[in-house]
């Protein structure tokens, strides 16, 4: 059993009021794969629920346990009280909460705010001082931001302190990993290798602060059991198909969707209990049911 317990907050709710891109001025492709069309929106709680299950998996490889506080489904918005009772009442021995900004209403596209952000509270502990700046470290030494805020106090950026910060007993930090109404910034938001990439970059700093060894990731997918040796093509045969950040069908493994008549590389097949699934070229995952996919080679 790990000695070390990190609470993940997955900031806001699917459902949470404005909490969401600009429409999108064209369709987004990510490694081929059709994620989202022009005019849609992507919904903060999709980056803040899949980075904080990359770092549950990155935390759980380097020995370190973890606690979601929110619905990890998004399907309800759980009040910021509960979340920092729940962390409290567990004993996490730190927080971190994942978002991702933006400034005024999100109506429009702007140019003028964008980057990294990392937020601690006012009159925080030196211990929360610390975990920000580590934070910010690893991230910016693994991702490519036009702009570092670095670490600063929630009251001079809201005017009011945050919730989740002030009402947790352990040190805690707020990440805004990017802004959903600078385009460039919002494109990156539904890219599983992108939420992995940040991911671990947290790890990183939640290794060095607790004086863990960070372990790598491992290379081979235990997951495997079956490998595809021919070239296989998926065509997506129903309406919309989930794709997923794990091979497994829980909600939270949710990142995407794709849609009918979309034709993709697959490069592996999972066997599982139950239905088996591809994983495809661009790192996600889909089911095999020929209920709502159609595979063939060319």
């Amino acid at each position: 059993m790990s000695r070390y317990l990190v609470a993940i907050d997955a900031g806001h709710g699917m459902t949470t009021s404005g909490k969401r891109s600009v429409k999108l001025s064209s369709d987004l492709y990510i490694n081929g794969v059709l994620v989202r069309k022009k005019g849609e929106v992507i919904k903060e709680n999709e980056w803040n629920r899949a980075v904080s299950v990359y770092l549950a998996k990155a935390l759980t490889r380097c020995n370190i346990g973890y606690m979601y506080t929110a619905d990890m489904t998004g399907k309800t918005d759980v009040a910021l009280s509960t979340r920092a009772y729940k962390a409290n009442k567990a004993g996490a021995n730190i927080l971190i909460s994942n978002h991702y900004n933006a400034i005024g209403t999100a109506s429009t596209w702007q140019t003028k705010a964008k980057g990294l952000l990392v937020l601690r509270t006012k009159n925080a502990s030196s211990k929360s001082i610390t975990l920000g700046k580590l934070a910010v470290k690893y991230l910016i030494a693994d991702i490519d931001y036009e702009y570092n805020y670095g670490l600063m106090r929630d009251v001079d950026m809201s005017g009011f302190t945050l919730a989740i910060l002030r009402q947790t007993n352990m040190p805690a930090i707020l990440i805004e990993y990017g802004f959903m109404d600078y385009e460039k910034e919002a494109k990156l938001m539904l890219n599983p290798s992108h939420q992995e990439k940040c991911a671990e970059a947290v790890c990183k700093a939640v290794c060095e602060y607790f004086g863990v060894k960070y372990i790598l990731p491992n290379t081979k997918d235990e997951e495997i059991d079956v490998t595809e040796t021919k070239t296989l093509y998926l065509k997506v045969i129903a309406d919309e198909v989930n794709i997923r950040s794990a091979a497994d069908f829980t909600d939270e493994s949710v990142i995407g969707i794709v849609k009918k008549g979309g034709v993709y590389t697959v490069i592996q097949k999972i066997e599982r209990t139950g239905t088996n699934m591809y994983r495809l070229k661009s790192g996600v995952y889909i089911t095999a049911s020929p209920k709502y996919v159609e595979v063939f080679e060319r």
